[in-house]
């Protein structure tokens, strides 16, 4: 049991560190406070013997290394605002464009008929509709 507290440990706290010094330095605090727990874990287990506890001193250093570069990543982090006027004219841009395609798709198609035709087909289908369906109960 004390082997496997000090295996998750460490695997705990180095992934912490590598977390820690990646941009994704705010997901380094779950495993770090894992590492913790499962380091004070394996040194209760080994406290009762008087054993080296060199591995679980190593776990110890590795979260707190971990702990102190995420939080000063956190701390530090300052997010940048890029310019704003660009991309909302290029939103407008991009919103003109689709606007002039569907008129011009829809003027091609109402070039192919006229919109007295376009008007009197809807209506006999809506009228045929209405035909076929039973009212009786």
């Amino acid at each position: 049991m004390k082997q496997l507290f000090i295996i998750l440990g460490l695997i705990s706290a180095i992934f912490a560190v590598i977390l820690a010094v990646l941009p994704l330095s705010n997901f380094a605090f779950f495993p770090a406070i894992a590492g913790l727990l499962f380091g004070i874990l394996a040194f209760l287990k080994e406290r009762k013997e008087n054993k080296p506890k060199h591995t679980i001193q190593l776990i110890f250093l590795l979260t707190i290394i971990a702990l102190a570069l995420a939080t000063y990543k956190s701390i530090t982090a300052t997010t940048e605002v890029g310019n704003t006027e660009e991309l909302e004219q290029r939103s407008e841009d991009s919103l003109e464009e689709s606007i002039e395609e569907l008129d011009d798709l829809l003027i091609e198609d109402l070039d192919d008929k006229s919109v007295e035709e376009l008007n009197e087909d809807s209506m006999n289908e809506a009228i045929e509709e209405l035909e076929n369906i039973d009212v009786s109960n």
